[in-house]
């Protein structure tokens, strides 16, 4: 059974979201930024939902800390409506939101999509069908489970996104992906004037590669088509 771990101050919410999710998934409860950061290193959890609104500690700060450490999903709990708030907050590491208050379905909706995205959860699917943890190719060793990723035995240090576009890339070799195409799978978003995003984060991810790679180039550009490895 998965574990949510819940980061919520306020008692109501937390009883709520305790009796909303408890028949289905282990729910783990912290009220403090600094308490949920010891409940996440003692219990591991699945997903992390985490109210922005917490004292001294605050959510950002939770959400900063546990990005250092693992790229478990977490979905932002937030009373602000603020369409640049909310992309810093994506940009940040955050997986999803839910704006307060929030309609019981759509959140169960949201942590279920996470968990399925994460290999928490897997429908239709035995859990021998997973993919492989570890993942190589041409001299590239990446770690999912680990979050870590090595070129020729030197470790290579990864933003999240950057990892994310490795790893679908390292999945289907040689298939070339359009660029609209891969910001959809990596971002879960649409590609709306996103170009810039995507092209700054393929020429990090090429250039952390290249330095260990000698002569080789892993991600080349296919003109009017898109990106692929090689």
């Amino acid at each position: 059974m998965p574990t949510i771990l819940v980061v919520e101050d306020q008692e109501d919410i937390q009883a709520l979201l305790k009796d909303v999710l408890g028949g289905t998934y282990r729910v783990v409860q912290a009220r403090t930024g600094a308490q949920a950061l010891t409940r996440f290193q003692e219990e591991e959890p699945d997903l992390v939902l985490l109210d922005l609104m917490l004292p001294v500690v605050t959510g950002d700060s939770v959400l900063k800390a546990i990005r250092r450490r693992s790229s478990v999903p977490v979905v932002v709990l937030t009373a602000v409506q603020d369409k640049t708030r909310t992309v810093a907050l994506l940009d940040q590491g955050a997986n999803d939101y839910v704006t307060k208050p929030f309609d019981i379905d759509e959140l169960r909706a949201r942590v279920q999509v996470q968990l399925r995205q994460s290999g928490a959860i897997v429908v239709g699917k035995d859990a021998a069908e997973l993919p492989d943890p570890k993942v190589s190719f041409e001299g590239i060793e990446l770690d999912r489970m680990e979050h870590t990723v090595s070129v020729d035995g030197h470790q290579v240090d990864l933003a999240r996104k950057e990892f994310a576009i490795l790893e679908l890339l390292m999945d289907h070799p040689h298939q070339v992906f359009a660029k609209e195409a891969l910001y959809r799978e990596v971002w879960n978003q649409p590609y709306i004037n996103a170009e810039n995003t995507l092209n700054v984060h393929l020429s990090t991810l090429r250039t952390s590669l290249n330095r260990y790679a000698g002569d080789q180039r892993y991600i080349v550009s296919i003109w009017g088509i898109g990106v692929r490895l090689v």
